[in-house]
């Protein structure tokens, strides 16, 4: 194996510590943040969850003990499998609507909020429905033929009267 190809198959760890991924990473996915390199996904969920622990406690509590509330954070992502973009969204829905949270145990009771729930499912659905429409108007330029409705009648009491 030369150099270049062993430069080009490297392996890195990657630096979010609940890596679901192996712990490896390499070159070719790699993405750098600092002096890391990440998964896609584990940089997503890391920068997630130090959204949340900014949000937290510049707008629920700001004397909230700091392990408890990254002990919650950790726990309900990576133990009760709650998604960070979901958790992100019903802090931002509670700090939004100025519900009652006053401590790190409260995000176990938000999680589980009906409406919340329900708003979140909006959000996705809508997201994915202006993914769709991005989609098909570039798929829309691409293509040579397109077609266009042009009325040449106009059917209605103008026509009438002009007979």
């Amino acid at each position: 194996m030369s150099k270049k190809e062993i430069i080009e198959n490297k392996i890195y760890k990657c630096g979010y510590n609940q890596c679901k991924l192996g712990g490896e990473v390499t070159k070719d996915i790699a993405i750098k943040h600092g002096a890391k390199y990440y998964h896609n996904e584990c940089l997503k969920e890391a920068l997630n969850k130090n959204e949340i622990r900014k949000l937290f406690f510049k707008h629920i509590n700001p004397t909230e003990v700091a392990t408890v509330l990254n002990r919650t954070i950790n726990t309900l992502i990576d133990t009760k499998n709650v998604s960070s973009d979901f958790l992100l969204y019903a802090l931002k829905y509670v700090i939004k609507n100025k519900l009652i949270l006053n401590h790190a145990g409260g995000l176990y009771y938000i999680i589980n909020n009906d409406k919340i729930k329900d708003s979140y499912n909006k959000e996705l659905i809508k997201t994915k429905v202006e993914e769709i429409k991005k989609e098909v108007v570039s798929n829309n330029t691409n293509n040579e033929t397109q077609y266009k409705f042009n009325q040449e009648q106009q059917n209605g009491w103008n026509n009438i009267l002009q007979r």
